[in-house]
């Protein structure tokens, strides 16, 4: 079943959103960051850890038709990928997190 109608509403809706699974390790760690900052409360985080194998699998080729990515964690802001783990982790090595979060409104 195709989820792209619900992948677009969801996108439209919040400016934030972390397409996310609870098994997953790191999506477990960008949600450290965001309780680190704060901030968890001004990110939707889109869960699909609890469901189905299938589920899961349709979930992210809907993600993936809509933004071209099926990572998870996948980081969208504006309806727009963002980041993955890979850049949060490149943002903190940096010291360039805390900038990245004020320039994309995470942050003021």
């Amino acid at each position: 079943m195709s989820h792209v109608k619900e992948v677009k509403l969801l996108l439209d809706k919040h400016k934030f959103v972390q397409f996310s699974a609870n098994w997953c390790p790191d999506c477990q760690y960008v949600n450290r960051v965001w309780n680190r900052y704060d901030v968890q409360e001004k990110v939707k985080v889109f869960e699909i850890g609890n469901m189905s194998k299938d589920e899961q699998e349709s979930w992210r080729i809907s993600f993936q038709e809509v933004t071209g990515s099926r990572n998870l964690p996948s980081i969208f802001v504006n309806g727009e990928l963002w980041a993955t783990e890979t850049e949060i982790h490149k943002f903190e090595d940096s010291n360039e997190l805390e900038t990245e979060f004020k320039q994309i409104g995470l942050l003021k």
